[in-house]
C-alpha cells in the first residue's frame, strides 16, 4: 500500500525523501491551480498534457446522440516516477513499471526516470526501454529521462505563480542543491595559479599537479582558468581529471564530456609522458581548446593559494569561448 505525500516523510533512504519532496511540489502545484501542473508537465516532456490535467468545461459540445448545453470532463492520466540519486537505472525495474502501466485502463500514461544525470547525452540512452514503448505498447506509454536540473528548469518556467508557492519552490531547489542532486559544477570556474608552469598549459594544453590531496585537491568544475601576473589569461573547458598512479594504472576522477572513459585516460597518459615522464602519482587535467581573456585580479597582491573558484552561473555563457569574451569585461570583485 502506498504512502501519502507529506511534509514530514519519515523516510530514512535519501531517494525516498527526494521522491516524496518532488511529488509534494507537484501536489502543491495542482492544489494551487491545476494549470500549473499542466504547464509543468508540458515544460518537462514536450508533450501536450495540459488538456489531461484538471477539469475541462465545455459548452454546446456536440456528441453522437445529443448536444448538451454544458459538459464537465475530468480526463485521467497516470505518471510513474522512478527516482535515483545517481545516473544509472535498472532496465528490469523500468520494464516492470511499463508492464504495470500497460495494465492500467487509462489513456494517458508516462514513465519518468528522474536521476542525477551529469552528461548531456542521457536523453539518447534508455534505448531498450524506448523500444519496448514503441513495439510492445505501440507508443501508448511515453517515456522521459529527466534530470533534477530538467525538473527545476520546468518549475522555473512556470508563469504567474503566487509568492507562497514560489518560496516553496526555492526551498525545494535548495534541498536538491544541498543534497548534491543539481550539477553545480557546471557553474564553476577553477582558477589555478600557473605562474611557475605556464608551458604545460600554453603548449601542452594540460595542467599537471601531484595527486597527493591537500592544496592539490580540486572540486569538480566545468571550466579551468590559467592565472599569472594578476589575471586569468586563458580559459578552457575541463574534459576530465585523471590520476596517473603508475605506467599501468590510471584512475578517472570525473569527466565533463561524453567521450569514452578510456579515451580520456589515454589522452591523460600521453600528456604525462610528454610533460612529466615517469612522475607518479600525477593528477592530469585534460583540457579543451584554450581561449584568451583578461580577467583581472583587482585587489592588492598576488593570488593567495594555488586555486580559487568563481560562480559564473549569472553570466549566461554556454562554452569556454563565450566565457573568455564575457570575462574580458569583468574583474575578480565582480564575481567574488
Amino acid at each position: 500500500m502506498g504512502h501519502n505525500i507529506t511534509l514530514f516523510s519519515g523516510y530514512n533512504q535519501s531517494e525516498n525523501r527526494t521522491t516524496n519532496y518532488c511529488l509534494l511540489i507537484l501536489k502543491m502545484l495542482y492544489e494551487e491551480n491545476p494549470k500549473f501542473l499542466a504547464e509543468f508537465l508540458n515544460n518537462l516532456g514536450g508533450e501536450n498534457f495540459g488538456e489531461n490535467v484538471g477539469v475541462k468545461f465545455l459548452q454546446q459540445e456536440k456528441k453522437k446522440w445529443s448536444i448538451p448545453d454544458g459538459v464537465i470532463i475530468q480526463k485521467s492520466f497516470s505518471i510513474y516516477i522512478e527516482t535515483k540519486n545517481f545516473n544509472w537505472f535498472y532496465d528490469d525495474q523500468l520494464e516492470n513499471h511499463l508492464r504495470a502501466l500497460g495494465e492500467e485502463e487509462i489513456k494517458e500514461k508516462i514513465l519518468i526516470a528522474l536521476g542525477r544525470f551529469e552528461n548531456d547525452n542521457y536523453k539518447n540512452e534508455f534505448q531498450n526501454v524506448k523500444n519496448i514503448c514503441k513495439t510492445k505498447f505501440k507508443e501508448e506509454i511515453k517515456f522521459e529521462a529527466v534530470s533534477f536540473e530538467d525538473f527545476v528548469d520546468a518549475l522555473d518556467k512556470l508563469s504567474d505563480i503566487p509568492k507562497n508557492l514560489k518560496d516553496n519552490l526555492e526551498d525545494f531547489k535548495l534541498y536538491l542543491d544541498e543534497s548534491d542532486l543539481l550539477p553545480r559544477w557546471k557553474n564553476y570556474l577553477d582558477v589555478v595559479n600557473c605562474a611557475g608552469i605556464p608551458e604545460d598549459v600554453l603548449d601542452g594544453n594540460v595542467y599537471l599537479c601531484p595527486a597527493t590531496g591537500g592544496a592539490y585537491n580540486h572540486g569538480r568544475s566545468k571550466y579551468f582558468g590559467m592565472y599569472r601576473n594578476k589575471m586569468v589569461e586563458k580559459v578552457a573547458e575541463i574534459k576530465g581529471i585523471v590520476d596517473i598512479l603508475s605506467p599501468e594504472e590510471a584512475v578517472l576522477l570525473w569527466k565533463n564530456t561524453s567521450e569514452d572513459d578510456c579515451d580520456i585516460k589515454t589522452i591523460a597518459m600521453e600528456k604525462l609522458n610528454i610533460w612529466r615522464p615517469k612522475t607518479y602519482p600525477t593528477r592530469v587535467f585534460v583540457l579543451g581548446d584554450l581561449f584568451e581573456t583578461t580577467f583581472m585580479k583587482d585587489s592588492s597582491g598576488g593570488m593567495w593559494g594555488s586555486k580559487k573558484y568563481f560562480d559564473i552561473s549569472g553570466l549566461g555563457i554556454k562554452n569556454a569561448q563565450e566565457l573568455s569574451i564575457v570575462l574580458k569585461e569583468k574583474k575578480w570583485s565582480d564575481l567574488f
